[in-house]
């Protein structure tokens, strides 16, 4: 896995004997006398060194874990489910459920209480909260896979004073550094990181954190009912050594690859969350110099831009509920992307285009790197103050080849 910090394990193979060897009609004895006067040396014994890396677990429930010693992974209170390293290791999985508990190891999870059951807490509201400490000093970033993560949906646009508020659960992120988390009421603040709620299975998110040793994350979950309350993270750390990942900081999601989706949180929900300020990043592949984002679905608050009056560009009229896209062509001036005039950033409305005018959902392209999505919502409900239904987004990208 690019990136995923990891240690080294030695340990002392021993060659066992189970013959004596005759070589031209001497025994072992003589043959190691003769090595002695060569100077040359006969070892029973060698080192063998393997890489504390990912490996594939035979565990139904976590698939992946960190190559160990049996007594490394016993030590460190993992389990053993398989081997790695050509059986000198096992696949060790450490995973934590209690609220309190703290993760040191790479390649752990997260889990509720009660997992794979759902977690009812015997009183509400509740908060279940998980530390994250470095597995090693070089750690610049935490990737979370959601597994699973589903949570009560978010107040719905019938509530317009705070549709899209995770007003009843949420998950909130803090690090060392970044402290502030989002609120909900009637004013609401957004913080350093976006709250989940509804249903992210299948998303994952990035913390930043710095060069110091002790730096740490905090993930909390806020409960306050008995249902809809499952979630199984992987928890991924990442070098600074990285040449992708730590280049690029303040990114809540880092997509790689010349082709890939990107989806607004709780899409699976079908309505975007308020309080909402985070980046999308795209790696720019080699070779690779325009990205273009095909639109599946757009429903960025109520305005249904069909005329130029009504355009969803600008930041009057995209003014709570939008993305950014650096540098949109707009194809006036050329019909390619290379030739095409640059003009537009902020999208909103029932559709996106290039010109922020249109009846139907077209594909947009920009040449700016790197390249970057931006979601933005209101900070205390979604809508304008309309009882529009906002889905959010998903796109298809592709990146486009050029000499750059």
């Amino acid at each position: 896995t690019a990136g995923y910090s990891m240690g080294t394990t030695s340990i002392v193979a021993g060659l066992i004997l189970t013959c004596i060897l005759f070589v031209n009609g001497k025994d072992v004895e003589n043959e190691l006398e003769e090595t002695k006067r060569e100077g040359r040396v006969f070892s029973l014994f060698s080192i063998v060194q393997f890489p504390n890396a990912a490996c594939s677990s035979t565990s139904g429930t976590y698939s992946n874990g960190t190559c160990f010693t049996a007594a490394e992974c016993s030590s460190k209170g993992g389990s053993a489910q398989g081997n790695c390293a050509a059986g000198f290791g096992v696949c060790c999985i450490f995973s934590v459920s209690a609220t309190g508990s703290t993760v040191n190891q790479n390649c752990s999870y997260i889990v509720n209480p009660s997992y794979p059951s759902n977690y009812a807490p015997t009183s509400t509201p509740t908060t279940v909260t998980y530390t994250i400490e470095k597995s090693s000093a070089d750690i610049c970033r935490i990737r979370l896979d959601y597994d699973t993560l589903i949570l009560t949906q978010p107040t719905d646009e019938g509530t317009v004073a705070s549709a899209g508020q995770c007003a009843t659960e949420k998950l909130t992120f803090k690090t060392t550094a970044q402290t502030a988390v989002p609120a909900t009421g009637t004013t609401g603040t957004q913080g350093d990181y976006p709250y989940l709620c509804g249903t992210n299975t299948g998303y994952h998110s990035y913390l930043d954190l710095s060069c110091t040793t002790t730096d740490e994350a905090t993930l909390t979950f806020t409960l306050e009912d008995s249902t809809l309350n499952q979630w199984k993270i992987k928890v991924t750390q990442l070098s600074c050594s990285d040449p992708y990942v730590s280049s690029q900081q303040g990114c809540f999601q880092y997509h790689t690859g010349q082709t890939g989706t990107i989806q607004s949180y709780n899409y699976a929900g079908s309505i975007q969350l308020a309080a909402t300020d985070y980046k999308n990043c795209i790696r720019q592949e080699e070779g690779y110099c325009c990205i273009e984002y095909i639109p599946t679905a757009f429903t960025l608050g109520p305005i249904a831009c069909a005329a130029a009056a009504t355009r969803c560009t600008s930041a009057s009229t995209c003014s709570e509920d939008y993305i950014l896209i650096p540098g949109v062509i707009n194809g006036v001036g050329g019909t390619t992307a290379e030739t095409g005039t640059s003009s537009y950033d902020r999208f909103c409305g029932t559709y996106i285009s290039p010109t922020g005018v249109s009846a139907s959902n077209t594909p947009v392209t920009t040449c700016d790197v790197p390249f970057e999505l931006s979601h933005r919502t209101g900070v205390s409900a979604l809508n304008f103050g309309a009882t529009t239904a906002q889905v959010g987004y998903s796109f298809t990208y592709r990146q486009l080849p050029g000499n750059c």
